[in-house]
């Protein structure tokens, strides 16, 4: 063992770089004929402590089932992408021109510091505002559009007062996992 060995393996990991990979309950595609589509399904689905909506958008009337395999495949990789799409979020905040600061900056316009305390901790100063209410942000529906320019659609809030805002940052991404866009609805 080298002397660089023993600095890498004393070195401690931060604690904000833990990243929790939650379970998704697999829904239930035994309701789709697929010779006969439905334009909407949806399910409500538990996603580690939390209650996920998921819903397929189909803009045609049948499907072969290797191609709703390759959306069984998609849902069953919502957690990875949901962490990945943690890291664009990410990404995009450190812009100059940034669709996730303007979305949380609504949230420190629009709430008082009450409201603001029950959702971040205001005496933290070794982070930003911003961070904090980032670090906030959870998955609330995944939308699936195969037949869209982007495969799936990621809606993220942050919860107030216990229920979550209607005010949305969506990441659309595309099937391979790859940023579509950012935006923000409400």
């Amino acid at each position: 063992m080298g002397i660089f060995d023993l600095f890498k393996k004393n070195k401690k990991v931060p604690e904000n770089s833990k990243v929790e990979i939650r379970i998704l309950e697999k829904p239930d595609f035994t309701e789709i004929d697929i010779e006969k589509l439905e334009n909407y399904y949806n399910w409500k689905l538990n996603y580690g402590k939390r209650i996920m909506k998921l819903d397929i958008n189909f803009e045609i009337e049948s499907i072969n089932q290797s191609k709703l395999n390759k959306i069984l495949e998609f849902v069953n990789k919502i957690p990875e992408f949901d962490i990945q799409n943690q890291s664009y979020i990410k990404s995009d905040f450190e812009q100059d021109a940034s669709e996730v600061s303007d979305y949380l900056n609504f949230y420190l316009d629009e709430l008082d510091e009450s409201e603001l305390a029950g959702i971040i901790n205001l005496k933290n100063r070794k982070d930003s505002r911003n961070s904090l209410l980032m670090e906030k942000l959870n998955l609330i529906r995944v939308g699936i559009y195969p037949q869209a320019s982007y495969f799936g659609t990621f809606d993220y809030s942050i919860d107030i007062g216990g229920e979550s805002c209607n005010q949305l940052l969506v990441v659309n991404i595309n099937k391979d996992g790859t940023l579509n866009h950012i935006t923000w609805e409400s």
